[in-house]
């Protein structure tokens, strides 16, 4: 098949994404044998995974600050500065009120809006996903894109783990598909929204540096909801169990993610 240059960054971003599913879809399946404490566990490593992915969007957006604090550049670095503190405190304010309105009874369960933080976090996070592989194309290296969505491809089914996790406060409910499959989507097809922006010359650093700050501020939000409920299942911060799971959850986002790194190596 003849695919058209201004196609591949798509169907590339594609790929990437609808990963995010085969992840939720696992492990919500998984939660009608476990106990108390095995949701609790798999609560945590969605937190150590959700942790990992606030680290690594936290440092994408102050690097490219740190870099303009220098005198050459320092108008840049007070604009960049002052634009990514105000996405950031605005980003919590506008979560916590939507909290406090479902609190009244005028959005779903909290489990499902947790899911849905962490998924328009991860969907926010998933852009700059896209600019990597279309930048890969750009520069007419098609082995690097398509290692690229590989390694993405892999990363992004542990983001349905974290995606579940709020979820799992409601084993013993029901959670209808279709819910599964848009939070997935959600936090998914952004990568192909990346890859579509890049590709037709959109690529400021601060727009870039300005998602990455909204996706940590949202992370850090649903991180917290995640793991105060995994400490009600397994005993409070004294907890091994937790933190252990915390730990393997940091370990597996991070082994994935260096799939990528490691193919791009060889």
């Amino acid at each position: 098949m003849n695919w058209q240059p201004n196609v591949l960054p798509l169907v590339f971003g594609l790929i990437a994404g609808l990963t995010v599913y085969i992840g939720a879809i696992t492990l919500y399946r998984a939660r009608k044998t476990l106990s108390t404490r095995g949701i609790g566990f798999l609560q945590a490593l969605a937190g150590g995974i959700l942790g990992y992915l606030a680290l690594e969007t936290g440092h994408a957006a102050s690097e490219y600050i740190e870099e303009l604090a220098k005198p050459a550049t320092f108008v840049e670095f007070i604009v960049a500065s002052v634009v990514t503190t105000i996405a950031f405190l605005a980003t919590y304010l506008s979560l916590a009120s939507v909290e406090n309105n479902m609190k009244r009874g005028k959005t779903p369960s909290l489990g499902i809006y947790t899911g849905y933080v962490v998924a328009l976090a991860l969907g926010i996070h998933n852009v700059g996903e896209g600019f990597a592989i279309a930048a890969s194309l750009l520069a007419g290296a098609l082995a690097s894109a398509i290692l690229f969505t590989i390694g993405f491809a892999i990363h992004n089914a542990t983001e349905g783990f974290a995606i579940v996790g709020p979820l799992l406060g409601e084993a013993r409910q029901h959670v209808d598909h279709t819910v599964l499959l848009g939070l997935s989507m959600l936090a998914g097809l952004p990568t192909v929204l990346g890859s579509a922006v890049f590709y037709t010359g959109i690529g400021s650093e601060l727009f870039l540096a300005t998602l990455n700050t909204i996706a940590t501020a949202s992370i850090v939000y649903a991180m917290l909801h995640v793991n105060l409920s995994a400490l009600g299942r397994l005993g409070g911060v004294s907890s091994p169990l937790f933190w252990t799971a915390i730990t393997l959850g940091v370990v597996v986002a991070f082994s994935t993610e260096s799939v990528a790194l490691f193919a791009l190596a060889g």
